[in-house]
């Protein structure tokens, strides 16, 4: 018993140990099969996972997607940390998303905020369903930074850091970037640059730089604030706060404020500034048009002339060239100023200033921007010529339009208005009176070479005054380097010495001297220290006629021809030509000459109580082809065959000699000496006495004649005739004295009644 006990006890160890032995195999084979087992989570790490896709919807539109190629999940702080991460931030209509991508990245759960402190790279716009960069739709802007932090409840993302950006026509950067996909605003915190490619071939890029930027991708806008710079080629600007706008990424418009800008090209420079300043844009980046608002100031300079244009409102149009745009025309409205200030050159002497004022002012410039071609108002204006050399005058003009043309290095051409009144200041210690004149049109042309005006054209309703001088005229032409005023139809010009008037009047304005021709008729006024002479009398009124006329030394020499007459009173001289020299006092008429003289009127014997004359003037007429008369000596000297007619009396002769008598004489005339085939006939109360002789004297006061030499006669109608060496009788009685020749008595024959 005790052995089958010991062989059952063996039995069961045998089949235990078969049993144990499967049973190791077994799990020897099992745990050879089976996978390996996951290495135990870190202290702090609640999970591990890949291919991780967060998502988070706002209604029937995605919000935000975030997708990384593994995370872990650490317990405190409760973060996510992803690798290989692309987030997805959508537009409110979900159409299209800004794809984030970075190696890196740590989402907070309880923040809801997902940091990189890596690179990233932030692509914008992307069509939804997309998620290459290159495919169908393209880019609007890519911008490389780091140290991103996005908030997947609102989609921001912002940085600190310095981030680069590129877009479609350029790239840029900024220090700190915060982005907003719901309103898909971008903004750059500090040390803004942006830069626009240009897309024509021949286009030059266009730089902007800012404090700091707001990119409002929906409306296509940029803000530059506080400052803001735009750099395109030789143009620059500088500018407080600032707006761009674009165009399918291009840019188009720019608004600045306290701007100033300048374009240095060599031969030009433009220099424009405004409290307000709008700048388009066109192919290539290139300048169309800027516009200033508050102060606008455009200064160009190219050549030899710097001109500066002031307006509370400027315009300035460029025209496109290959590489660059060139200024075209600039527009000055309210309160415009436009001064062209000549710059210094070797060998030449300055021109004058000339500064434009009015509240519309065109500027258009020739092909190539750098010289000015034309420069107009729209409404009233003035224009004012300031010397900048010695002895050069100052002059000014007001007119209702005004319009200038220029040539070759800005040099003025010419000068046009309506309803013109113009200002000359001539240099003088002390200064002369300034010369004033006024006319509905002006026109002014200058030297083609120095900008000296060379002629001064106005027309209809012409007006002149300078000092003392006036002047009028349908047309006046001014003669600069000559000095020299013409003035045509009705002219006429007036000075204290007296007036002239003629179809044409040429005037000296240095000396005052002028030249009339054409219906003349002048006025000289009594002189202030007068003589008496009879013929020349200083205290009276002396007027004139002729075709032609002239006068010169202060109106002190005067010639008159054609037809001339020259009177004072009831005096008066008729001749082909007629000189008069005030200076030496002497009077000369030549050709045909007729003079009239007339003695004071004689009271009416019958009505001595009468204060008045009743009696009509006694005239002295003498008519020669030459006359001479010298004030010194009262001697009117007649020649070439004279004849003198008084009542009663007429003298011919060849010549004859007239003394004049003092104004304040009764008779004009003293006494008259006849010489060369005398005749002198006398009649009264039908009574004629003839005497002939080689020569005769008729004293005026007792009206006694003499005759003497050539055997002298006197043939008396009553009483015959009476011949002797000299014969003397008296007109206004029946007195006769005969002188007889040595050895022969004179010879008388009476007629018996």
């Amino acid at each position: 018993m005790r052995l089958s006990r010991w062989l059952i006890l063996a039995a069961i160890l045998a089949i235990v140990a078969f049993v144990g032995q499967t049973y190791i195999k077994r799990q020897q084979a099992l745990a050879r099969d089976k996978p390996a087992p996951p290495p135990p989570l870190e202290t702090g790490i609640d999970g591990r996972a890949t291919d991780w896709v967060y998502t988070q919807s706002d209604g029937e539109h995605p919000r935000v997607t975030v997708r990384a190629k593994s995370f872990r999940q650490v317990k405190a702080p409760s973060v996510m940390e992803l690798n290989g991460v692309e987030l997805q931030l959508f537009h409110k209509d979900g159409d299209q998303f800004d794809l984030v991508r970075s190696e890196k990245a740590q989402f907070d759960i309880a923040a809801k905020t997902l940091y990189s402190d890596g690179d990233v790279v932030i692509t914008m716009g992307k069509p939804a369903g997309k998620l290459v960069a290159d495919e169908d739709g393209g880019r609007i802007v890519t911008i490389h930074t780091s140290g991103v932090r996005f908030a997947s409840d609102t989609g921001t993302a912002s940085t600190d850091r310095k981030a680069k950006f590129e877009f479609e026509k350029g790239h840029g950067s900024a220090e700190g970037v915060d982005y907003d996909p719901n309103s898909r605003a971008l903004h750059l915190h500090s040390k803004v640059e942006l830069q626009w490619k240009a897309a024509a071939p021949h286009g030059k890029p266009l730089s902007i730089e800012a404090g700091e930027a707001y990119y409002n991708e929906a409306e296509s806008k940029v803000f530059l604030l506080p400052w803001s710079k735009l750099t395109r080629d030789s143009l620059h600007i500088e500018a407080g706060a600032a707006q761009v706008t674009l165009d399918h990424g291009v840019m188009k418009e720019a608004l600045a404020q306290a701007a100033h800008g300048v374009e240095d090209d060599p031969g030009r420079k433009v220099e424009f500034a405004a409290d307000s300043l709008w700048l388009r844009f066109g192919d290539g980046t290139k300048i169309e048009e800027i516009k200033g608002q508050q102060n606008g100031k455009l200064i160009s300079t190219a050549n030899a002339m710097r001109t500066t244009v002031t307006a509370d409102i400027i315009d300035l149009e460029f025209e496109a060239g290959v590489e660059e745009s060139t200024l075209k025309h600039a527009l000055a409205m309210q309160k415009a100023v436009a001064e062209a200030r000549p710059l210094p050159r070797p060998g030449e002497l300055l021109p004058e200033t000339r500064v434009l004022k009015s509240e519309v002012i065109h500027l258009n410039m020739r092909p190539g921007g750098r010289e000015i071609a034309t420069v107009e108002t729209d409404g009233a204006g003035t224009v004012d010529f300031l010397p900048n050399q010695q002895g050069q005058p100052k002059r000014s003009l007001k007119g209702d339009r005004i319009w200038m043309t220029y040539g070759p290095e800005n040099r003025i051409e010419s000068f046009r208005s309506i309803n013109a009144f113009t200002r000359t200041e001539k240099p003088g210690t002390p200064a002369p009176p300034p010369m004033l004149t006024q006319s509905k049109e002006l026109l002014a042309t200058f030297d083609p070479k120095t900008s000296e005006l060379l002629r001064l054209e106005q027309k209809t309703n012409f007006r002149y005054e300078e000092g003392t001088r006036r002047a009028t005229a349908d047309k006046a032409t001014l003669e600069q380097v000559k000095d020299i005023i013409t003035l045509e139809g009705s002219a006429r010009a007036t000075d204290p010495t007296g007036s002239a008037a003629a179809d044409r009047l040429v005037m000296n304005q240095e000396t005052g001297d002028f030249v009339a021709d054409g219906r003349v008729a002048t006025t000289r006024l009594p002189d202030q220290k007068p003589s008496s002479s009879a013929l020349l009398s200083g205290a009276e009124v002396m007027q004139g006629r002729a075709q032609h006329m002239t006068s010169a030394e202060n109106n002190q020499k005067l010639h008159y021809e054609g037809s001339a007459v020259v009177w004072q009173g009831a005096n008066r001289v008729e001749a082909d030509r007629i000189d008069i020299d005030r200076t030496k006092q002497i009077f000369e008429a030549h050709g045909k000459v007729v003079s009239q003289f007339a003695d004071k009127a004689a009271p009416d014997k019958t009505d001595m109580v009468k204060t008045k004359s009743t009696t009509g003037p006694i005239f002295t007429v003498v008519r020669a082809p030459d006359l001479v008369y010298t004030d010194t000596t009262r001697l009117a000297y007649y020649q070439g065959g004279a004849a003198m007619v008084r009542p009663g009396l007429s003298v011919v002769g060849q010549e004859l000699k007239a003394y004049m008598n003092d104004r304040s004489a009764a008779s004009s005339l003293d006494k008259a000496f006849a010489d060369g085939a005398v005749k002198i006939v006398s009649s009264a109360d039908k009574r004629t006495r003839t005497g002939t002789s080689d020569h005769a004297e008729y004293y005026t006061a007792e009206q006694k004649v003499i005759l003497n030499g050539g055997d002298p006669l006197l043939v008396d109608n009553l009483k015959g005739q009476t011949r002797g060496k000299q014969l003397t009788w008296w007109s206004n009685n029946d007195r006769l004295l005969v002188n007889g020749v040595e050895n022969r008595p004179a010879d008388t024959l009476i007629r018996k009644k």
